[in-house]
């Protein structure tokens, strides 16, 4: 008798692709957190010193916007593997595509400065590691 995923618990993923998914979900909502409960170690990372920047000054306006939509990404995303959605995988592939064009397109327009490069690597790292999860789980007939 086989079980379902339902049937062996909450995130019992056996696939590649819900372990990718999962492990950015968890990045995401362990680093957005962190950023919520210690602003001040957020704007050292920045180089900024933390005493010269007032509550109400935009840059943590922005870090604080940052923090919160993380701990959502991140909920979201462990919520996906967590109801084995076959769909959520190639979701997070299109969603996570598309912002690393968005920092991309900002920074090539002046929009954006060059140090969001790194987001938009990690953004277009983590789709590609999915999606190369789903081709694996395809093959393997999962």
């Amino acid at each position: 008798m086989t079980s379902t995923t339902a049937e062996l618990g909450l995130f019992q993923t056996h696939t590649k692709a819900g372990w990718t998914v999962g492990a950015a979900g968890l990045i995401a909502l362990t680093l957005g957190v962190a950023g919520l409960v210690n602003q001040d170690s957020q704007l050292r990372a920045l180089g900024v010193d933390p005493s010269k920047i007032p509550t109400d000054d935009p840059l943590r306006i922005t870090l604080t916007s940052s923090s919160v939509a993380s701990v959502n990404n991140g909920a979201a995303f462990l919520l996906g593997v967590a109801k084995a959605w076959p769909w959520f995988p190639h979701f997070t592939v299109v969603t996570r595509g598309a912002q690393a064009i968005g920092f991309l397109t900002r920074i090539a327009t002046g929009r954006a400065p060059k140090s969001y490069l790194s987001a938009a690597i990690w953004e277009a790292a983590g789709a590609a590691i999915t999606a190369g999860a789903i081709w694996l789980d395809r093959r393997a007939g999962r």
